[in-house]
């Protein structure tokens, strides 16, 4: 799958995304920059399926303030 937004140089920290759907897989974004990918770019070894599901996110979240996704600002408009 193609990450689409956030940052290019983020070291991503991926969380499922409750409002997303990703065809043939499942939808994450990263926590740090906004960016959307899905499972398969999640490395599984490093975050517990529990955690990955607790901690999702909605896509126009923006937690930290710092999200450099197009769909935050349509979310709010």
């Amino acid at each position: 799958m193609t990450i689409r937004y956030g940052r290019a140089d983020c070291n991503h920290k991926w969380r499922y995304r409750k409002d997303g759907h990703e065809e043939e897989c499942g939808p994450a974004i990263c926590i740090k920059c906004g960016a959307f990918g899905c499972f398969c770019d999640v490395d599984r070894d490093k975050v517990p399926k529990d955690i990955f599901f607790d901690e999702g996110e909605d896509g126009d979240a923006n937690i930290n303030g710092r999200w450099e996704n197009p769909y935050v600002e349509k979310k709010k408009n």
